[in-house]
């Protein structure tokens, strides 16, 4: 082989491989784009010192595929049930932030007929685009200091560390009603939430 022939094949081999690194990117890049956009829109600006913080979040289809999943818990964790998480981060200086938030430790003993038929009756459903609002809930913890707070909240879809099956049947019966089950939490841009003392009287 000449030493021109030689040059040709490895330039060939080099695009070959750019070529194919290129599509793999392109293919985790797909998979790692989440199904869901999610939003929190809180109900005003800004709080009084101790006044209750409360918000709505909506969460968009970005897949192209109908998506379902339970109504997510607001205010309680329940992994089975699939529910908002809420980070609470005070502004400097202020005393830890005390979040109140229940734990559930819920089972789902459904025959498979039932699932299907909460699945029908009472999941949300979201055709690719389409949203869900939550009706405003409490951030659970105390507003006490003025000053910048930040919210951070996470959906946790449905899943149940002791029964692995869960999930598993969870995604199999969605399939059956033309239904995705998203796959993996997402989370919505950090919100500020300016909390004030009243102005002082004269």
């Amino acid at each position: 082989m000449t030493q021109q022939s030689l040059g040709i094949c490895l330039a060939l081999t080099l695009v070959v491989c750019a070529i194919g690194a290129a599509s793999q990117t392109a293919t985790d890049n797909r998979l790692a784009k989440p199904a869901l956009h999610m939003k929190m829109i809180p109900s005003k600006a800004a709080y009084a010192p101790k006044e209750s913080v409360t918000a709505k979040t909506i969460l968009t289809n970005l897949s192209d595929k109908r998506l379902c999943f339970p109504k997510p818990e607001q205010g309680r964790h329940i992994a089975v049930q699939g529910y908002f998480e809420i980070q609470v981060v005070a502004p400097p200086g202020a005393p830890d932030v005390e979040q109140f938030i229940e734990v559930v430790d819920a089972r789902v003993p459904w025959p498979r007929e039932k699932l299907l038929s909460d699945i029908n009756e009472r999941w949300i459903k979201l055709w690719p685009k389409e949203t869900y609002t939550t009706e405003a809930a409490r951030v659970p913890a105390r507003f006490d200091t003025p000053g910048q707070w930040l919210i951070k909240e996470t959906y946790r879809p449905p899943e149940d560390s002791v029964a692995n099956w869960y999930r598993e049947a969870l995604k199999s019966a969605a399939l059956s009603t033309n239904c995705t089950l998203p796959d993996s939490p997402v989370s919505a841009e950090d919100v500020t939430i300016n909390v004030v003392s009243p102005p002082e009287k004269n």
